[in-house]
């Protein structure tokens, strides 16, 4: 594994502002690609928002969610990425036919790279767990993923680390 410069970075999202959340991501990706990172890391539901997801309905959350990779936020991710020669990841919640995901995206400039769903999602009841884990080549590491409450349960980081994590993206 070579060094790999990763930024962690973490803003105040709008609840439901897919518009102004992704103008925070594309800001600050722009900070860290200028100290440095390679891959910019943002906080689970960025896109959308989180805690809020809790009061909505079914027909709420179908609203707010999108498809992965088709979806609007990941091209505007995607075009962040370009703009600024980084990875970014960054979540959101996605649709699948009539399921829901809290899933958390990874692209590069060169496009959609993979995706995870939290395999243990709690704060809203249409929320389909994640089928398992995700572990990629990334920059010249082999790269997990795990969403909070997912992190909370050591085998779940275990496990992505027996097969191959050098890094976890928790």
């Amino acid at each position: 594994m070579r060094d790999v410069r990763v930024a962690a970075a973490q803003f105040e999202a709008r609840d439901g502002d897919k518009d102004y959340n992704l103008s925070r991501i594309a800001e600050l990706t722009r900070r860290a690609v200028q100290q440095g990172a390679e891959i910019v890391s943002f906080h689970e539901c960025s896109i959308t928002g989180y805690t809020f997801l809790q009061t909505l309905d079914r027909q709420q959350l179908a609203a707010l969610a999108e498809p992965v990779p088709d979806g609007p936020s990941t091209a505007a991710l995607i075009e962040i990425a370009r703009e600024h020669s980084a990875v970014v990841m960054a979540g959101l919640v996605e649709a699948d036919g009539e399921r829901f995901y809290n899933t958390y995206v990874t692209v590069s400039p060169s496009g959609f790279v993979t995706k995870f769903s939290k395999l243990h999602p709690f704060i809203n009841p249409h929320l389909t767990p994640g089928a398992g884990y995700n572990v990629i080549d990334l920059c010249g590491a082999k790269v997990g993923f795990l969403i909070c409450y997912d992190n909370n349960l050591c085998e779940n980081a275990r496990i992505t680390a027996l097969m191959g994590a050098e890094i976890i993206f928790m």
